[in-house]
């Protein structure tokens, strides 16, 4: 058992709130003002089978990546809050401040990419100018094994080799110009959209999905929490749709 003060202070000290971006709604989702907790679920997304599992596992604490809140509320009656509140389960997110961290999901996403040592631009982006180019076809089949996917979007990908490669987990489509003008011949990310797509020049797009590209966030709760008198478990995460 642990006190939940101490929780959350680990986690701001990695992510302070007070980066996260101002349309964000990183901290407190649901505080019943339960002093200890016992259990903590780990998720990205707090849907109602996360819920359902938390209840199964008797967890009494859920730290996600993403909000359950973005917008003001002006009835609560989603059955995701009211089954939480039911079962006396608190909730807890770190969305865009874990995402800039150091050592946040940018970098976690860079890692599992095989790249550290990154360079910061536009606040989100990590990326890095390598000493050599490098093969392009073995970074495609390198990212189909390490996150699990049988195939991958790409955006101009006739090409041999790349020299600089940068990263945004989630969606980072928005600095696709940005990142063309500093001259990234590689850019790994989520969410890309048609029009998206259709407008990048000569750099490389690779979109691994939203989740994907944030999966592993459980991994850095857990690493944060590692040493904290309370049981950690990862939910049973999956994408909102499958390949048929």
């Amino acid at each position: 058992m642990e006190k939940v003060t101490k929780i959350i202070k680990k986690i701001e000290e990695f992510a302070p709130l007070d980066t996260m971006q101002k349309w964000d709604n990183s901290g407190w989702q649901i505080n019943l003002g339960n002093e200890t907790t016992e259990k903590i679920l780990l998720t990205l997304d707090v849907t109602r089978s996360v819920i359902d599992e938390a209840v199964k596992k008797r967890c009494d604490m859920i730290i996600s990546h993403h909000p359950v809140f973005f917008h003001p509320i002006k009835i609560i009656d989603s059955p995701i809050v009211i089954n939480a509140v039911k079962n006396n389960i608190q909730i807890y997110s770190a969305h865009t401040n874990l995402d800039i961290a150091q050592g946040g999901v940018n970098e976690y996403l860079a890692e599992k990419c095989g790249f550290t040592e990154l360079d910061t631009a536009f606040e989100f982006i990590r990326y890095k100018q390598l000493e050599k180019e490098y093969n392009f076809s073995k970074l495609v089949a390198k990212l189909k094994t390490v996150f699990g996917l049988p195939s991958i979007r790409v955006v101009n990908s006739k090409r041999k080799t790349y020299g600089s490669i940068a990263f945004c987990s989630g969606s980072g489509a928005e600095f696709i110009g940005d990142l063309e003008k500093i001259g990234i011949d590689v850019f790994i990310t989520g969410d890309l959209k048609h029009h998206q797509a259709l407008n990048a020049d000569k750099m490389t797009i690779i979109d691994l999905g939203h989740f994907h590209s944030e999966r592993f966030v459980v991994e850095i709760f857990q690493n944060i929490l590692k040493d904290e008198d309370v049981e950690v478990i990862a939910a049973i995460d999956k994408p909102a749709w499958e390949l048929l």
